[in-house]
């Protein structure tokens, strides 16, 4: 729920006092420029208007006032005495503006400006969905009070700290349950634009509470742009950013707050926060904060616009397939002369440049995409961690089909790990829901890949979700298992990131291959996909090696069906909208809906996620 948010200040405080003075000529806070500045210019103007005669008294009283507001001052007249004459010269003041907080002012423009509205990461470390935000990056809304951990890159959680060294424990004044935060890895932002059509020439107030983690040296700055009817800048305000050094190295928040007057022209607004990392260390985690933020105009008629979730373009397909690799962010497989497949299959169809996984290490990445949440996990959980609803439940209350096919399974329905084989290669048994099912269940939908090419030769019984996973030897991770594959692995984190991609490139060629050569591809009548992509970049172990912000690629193959039939773009194109895993699982959904009510949103991550429109028409 969106809360609108108005400070109201006392007139006799220092801060409202001085905000008050603020003149374009300005005040120098010094007996000097009382007298240079203000008796000198009364000498000079003798036959001054009366209206220009105010303007310099005015400039006098500023002179004395800002001279009061020393601290200096304030320690030799006392508190009480400095305050009162503060008061007294603010009602000689010819000229004062009415104070801000006496002027109608609209209510919080800003959508969701606490972040009350958000599924918080129970973790900390992945990038979430923020309602009413338009992201770049993996920012993250976190819950005051959430313990501080560490991503795992092992089967057990690290432990978790509160209290100095943790999140914030308490909101700021005005706060809620949530505040927002930079993520996991990079550096990010959010933003929004409002309709401020008709405030031009009034006034306007931009605030919010900045703040960061212990001597983590990230920060957030928050920017407002006022753009014309042609989408041009006409102006523009900033708040200055809460360093470590203004908190003293202590994890909380500052207000920062900025008053101007809307120029001229201007007929919306656009309120950017960007969370900057400057951590160099411990996986690059961004520890800049936000909360409580606020963008105010001088036209009561206005208010905010309601939080809708975005657009869909999707259409609705018959089978999607996906194909989840791992390990490899962008700049190791663009252009890499290991991965030619993969480089031929970007420059063939359609491929997302801002695609984003959301956390380390790497099970959180899969099944976020089935559940809508990290649950709080921050490593690699063991099956049947997971007690909540699922896309996998969702689909057999539709009636619509899906199946796992893992790589080196020795039998339908397997979850125990054995020779090439991982039972976390599908992320499906993780839930409860499909871990404690019968065995028959379990050999319906968990499946060897040797499978995959004799179920597809039926398209009517093909399942209508496949997730289809690699064993160590060729998911572009390990293998790890011997001490050369240890080697090679560790070798790589310090250079060139290719550790295991030929083999990779290879695994996707196989598969790739086998459905667009299967009657359930080819028939015409049938609207399929491809999605390929990966969990995370090669920072898996959260150390800061080979750091690319989780940015990873993300392809989209349709067959000719999908094409004419289910809307989506033909041949090669890139796009550079913003995706991130809940988009691919916004995308699942809304592409396998039957009818409305089905597979609706599991969590405000999906339900509020952008959809991957750009793949289609």
């Amino acid at each position: 729920m969106t809360r609108q948010r108005l400070r109201v200040e006392e007139p006799t405080t220092r801060r409202a006092t001085a905000r008050r003075r603020r003149r374009a000529v300005g005040a120098t806070g010094a007996v000097s420029a009382f007298v240079g500045l203000g008796l000198g210019q009364l000498a000079a103007s003798p036959e001054a208007h009366a209206d220009e005669f105010d303007v310099i008294i005015d400039e006098v009283l500023s002179s004395i006032t800002s001279f009061l507001e020393q601290d200096s001052v304030s320690a030799v007249l006392g508190p009480q005495l400095d305050t009162e004459l503060i008061t007294w010269l603010h009602s000689l003041d010819p000229v004062a503006p009415v104070a801000l907080d006496a002027l109608p002012m609209s209510p919080n423009l800003l959508v969701n400006p606490g972040f009350e509205t958000a599924d918080p990461s129970g973790s900390g470390y992945s990038g979430v969905t923020i309602p009413g935000w338009t992201e770049t990056g993996t920012p993250t809304v976190i819950a005051y009070g959430t313990p501080v951990g560490y991503p795992s890159p092992v089967g057990f959680p690290l432990p978790t700290v509160s209290g100095l060294f943790g999140f914030p424990q308490d909101a700021p004044p005005g706060g809620g349950d949530n505040f927002a935060g930079g993520g996991p890895v990079a550096t990010s932002s959010i933003s929004q634009t409002v309709d401020i059509t008709g405030a031009a020439g009034t006034p306007y107030a931009l605030s919010a509470d900045l703040g960061g983690q212990t001597w983590n040296p990230s920060y957030a700055t928050v920017q407002v742009n006022f753009l014309d009817a042609n989408g041009n800048v006409v102006g523009t305000g900033s708040l200055d950013p809460v360093t470590v050094w203004d908190r003293w190295g202590f994890t909380g928040f500052e207000e920062r707050e900025i008053t101007g007057t809307v120029p001229e022209g201007a007929v919306s607004a656009t309120v950017t926060t960007t969370f900057t990392d400057e951590n160099q260390y411990l996986g690059n985690y961004n520890g800049a904060y936000a909360d409580n933020e606020s963008f105010t105009v001088g036209d009561p008629n206005l208010a905010p616009a309601p939080l809708t979730p975005p657009t869909s373009d999707v259409g609705q397909l018959d089978h999607v397939f996906v194909i989840y690799m791992e390990n490899k962010g962008s700049d190791d497989i663009v252009g890499s002369s290991n991965a030619p497949y993969i480089n031929s299959l970007i420059n063939t169809y359609g491929y997302a440049d801002n695609f984003y996984a959301l956390s380390h290490p790497s099970d959180p990445n899969y099944f976020r995409v089935l559940g809508g949440s990290d649950f709080g996990i921050d490593y690699n959980s063991p099956l049947n961690s997971i007690d909540a609803p699922s896309l996998m439940q969702e689909m057999d209350e539709a009636g619509i089909s899906w199946a796992g096919y893992a790589q080196s399974m020795p039998s339908a329905g397997d979850l125990v790990s054995s020779g090439d084989y991982s039972a976390d290669e599908l992320p499906f048994a993780q839930f409860g829901y499909v871990y404690g099912n019968t065995p028959d269940y379990l050999q319906e939908h968990l499946l060897p890949l040797t499978q995959l090419s004799d179920d597809l030769a039926d398209p009517s019984t093909f399942p209508g979700f496949t997730w289809i996973a690699a064993n160590e030897d060729n998911n572009m991770e390990g293998p790890v298992d011997t001490l050369s594959g240890v080697l090679q692995f560790i070798a790589t984190q310090f250079t060139d990131h290719q550790y295991n991609v030929a083999a990779g490139d290879q695994f996707v060629q196989q598969q790739v291959s086998t459905i667009e050569n299967s009657a359930t591809w080819t028939d015409p009548n049938e609207k399929d996909a491809i999605i390929i992509t990966f969990d995370e970049d090669n920072n898996n172990l959260s150390l800061g090696f080979g750091n690319e912000g989780n940015h990873v690629p993300m392809i989209v193959i349709p067959n000719q069906g999908a094409i004419t039939l289910g809307g989506m773009q033909s041949g090669n194109f890139t796009t550079d909208d913003y995706y991130n895993q809940y988009s691919l699982m916004a995308t699942i959904e809304d592409a396998l809906r039957t009818s409305p009510g089905t597979l609706a949103p599991l969590t405000d991550n999906d339900m509020y996620a952008t959809p991957m429109n750009a793949f289609w028409k």
